[in-house]
């Protein structure tokens, strides 16, 4: 952030040297739509493979901005090589897919140094080779889709196999072999039969093939002062009329139909009218232009960097963050939590079940269901909050009439907690919540063992498991302990002693036998 603002003060106190460039922050901005738009649309022309239609023909002029690889912007260059993005060659895992190679057109302020050592060993048909002609240079450089800003109608006939030969980028110096420093030399016994071998011939004109080299060495310089009058010619057009944008429309007649036609067009209206904002602005027809957006580029990229950092780390990033939000504000208007995010009693409560669903408890607890029924009822309601399995529901007719409307009460706490998490916004259906959270299949059985029946007469009461009898019942004594430490908190002794009993009640015979594994 310190970097930041020192690049906001210097943009600030530079102002006054942007003459006829004022509006280059408005200029930068317009410019990354025009090159997010235009990739689109040339990365869907290119998926047809080839040319994209005749888009990126050898010799078609297009303009590119690589502010921050090359420090050029708003330049023309001349399409080389178009790129190949066809499912073969991406299959091979080849760099060079996604990117078309281009003669581009330096801006004026570009000075070549001599000592430049990534220079050193290029020729012309290398990347990144840096040539002069007609007073201005030029670079063959591989240019992505997301530089290139407009794509013009048009297009020279040039031989791109002069500016750029693959077999030269591959291996642009030669390495020299240490494997054998007697390769390639000539026997002594070949020596001696001719020792004129190798010597030239020399005359009054010269050597044939140095004739034919010199010939070979002007007609490359005719064919690089011809594509640089080319992109000089196309510059000046841009900065005085603009060049006439390439139809896409055209170039993708054949690869869609109904719908997507539609879309793909309205897709190439917008990149006109996009195009044409660009060229409103006076800092597109700065000489300069490139000095000042590449200042303003390096500032908004690392302002768009800080922003990401601010933001994971911020709470926005994390994903259950918004669902964090809607529960905590179901629990304010539940009176769990007050409008300081402050602990309250219900909520104190809520935090001593651990066992099952700790907000059924609670509102049972406050709402005094527990006061009105008798020990062995209060484990059996609570017995439906602990069994899983699924079964047959539906409450017996030997229950009390007591219990069985304390069920009732129960289901009806259930929906109406679920309808609340569901007007928060939260994904809960009410009735499924009610039948995930209360399951009755064990309130008779429960009852039965808390009123003294035997282990073996209340397994003839349900076809459940006696495993999972055992299991429901030990946890219920869990259960009963933390209702208890909710009475506490509340200041309820009735229900306090109650939940003593009903502890002591199902506490007993074979389901809290010591097991013989572990004694």
């Amino acid at each position: 952030t310190k970097t930041l603002l020192k690049l906001d003060e210097d943009f600030k106190q530079d102002e006054d040297s942007r003459i006829a460039c004022e509006d280059v922050e408005e200029y930068y901005f317009a410019s990354r739509y025009v090159l997010s738009t235009s990739k689109e649309l040339l990365s869907y022309t290119l998926s047809s493979g080839g040319t994209g239609g005749g888009a990126f023909v050898a010799g078609r002029v297009v303009i590119v901005t690589s502010a921050r690889r090359h420090n050029y912007v708003r330049v023309p260059a001349l399409v080389l090589r178009s790129p190949d993005v066809s499912s073969k060659s991406s299959s091979k895992g080849s760099t060079d897919d996604s990117v078309c190679i281009c003669m581009v057109l330096l801006p004026q302020s570009f000075t070549s140094a001599k000592d430049d050592e990534q220079q050193q060993g290029l020729k012309l048909g290398a990347v990144n080779f840096v040539g002069e002609a007609q007073n201005r240079f030029f670079a063959i450089h591989k240019v992505p889709l997301d530089e290139i800003l407009l794509v013009s109608s048009t297009k020279h006939k040039i031989d791109s196999k002069v500016f750029y030969k693959e077999d030269l980028s591959k291996s642009t110096r030669s390495v020299p072999s240490f494997g054998n420093p007697f390769a390639g030399a000539k026997s002594t016994k070949d020596r001696d039969a001719n020792p004129f071998a190798g010597m030239k011939v020399r005359g009054k004109k010269g050597d044939a093939s140095s004739q034919n080299k010199a010939t070979g060495l002007s007609q490359e310089a005719q064919l690089v002062d011809d594509a640089m009058s080319y992109l000089v010619n196309a510059e000046s057009t841009e900065l005085n009329s603009g060049l006439d944008l390439l139809d896409l429309r055209e170039c993708a007649k054949n690869m869609h139909q109904g719908n997507s036609a539609m879309e793909f067009g309205s897709a190439c209206d917008r990149l006109e009218r996009e195009v044409a904002f660009v060229r409103q602005f006076r800092s597109h027809y700065h000489p300069n232009l490139e000095l000042h957006y590449v200042a303003v580029d390096r500032k908004e990229t690392l302002r768009s960097r800080v922003e990401t950092l601010r933001h994971l780390l911020s709470n926005e990033s994390l994903q259950l963050f918004p669902d964090f939000l809607q529960r905590k504000a179901m629990l304010q208007s539940l009176g769990y939590l007050d409008e300081n995010d402050t602990v309250c009693l219900k909520g104190r409560v809520a935090c001593e079940v651990n066992t099952c669903e700790g907000l059924i408890v609670t509102e049972m607890v406050f709402e005094g269901m527990l006061n009105e029924l008798e020990p062995a009822e209060i484990v059996a309601a609570l017995s439906a909050l602990l069994f899983q399995e699924k079964k047959d529901e539906d409450l017996d007719s030997e229950l009390p009439e007591r219990l069985v409307s304390s069920c009732e009460r129960m289901k009806a706490i259930a929906i109406d907690l679920g309808q609340r998490q569901k007007d928060f916004g939260l994904p809960v259906d009410p009735l499924e919540y009610c039948v995930n959270s209360l399951k009755m299949g064990l309130v008779h059985v429960v009852y039965e063992w808390a009123c003294g029946v035997p282990f073996s007469s209340i397994c003839e009461l349900t076809d459940v498991q006696e495993g999972s009898i055992v299991r429901c019942i030990t946890r219920l004594d869990e259960l009963c302990r933390e209702v208890r430490n909710c009475a506490r908190v509340v200041g309820n002794p009735t229900l306090y002693r109650k939940m003593e009993a009903a502890s002591e009640f199902i506490k007993r015979d074979i389901v809290f036998a010591s097991s013989l594994y572990v004694s």
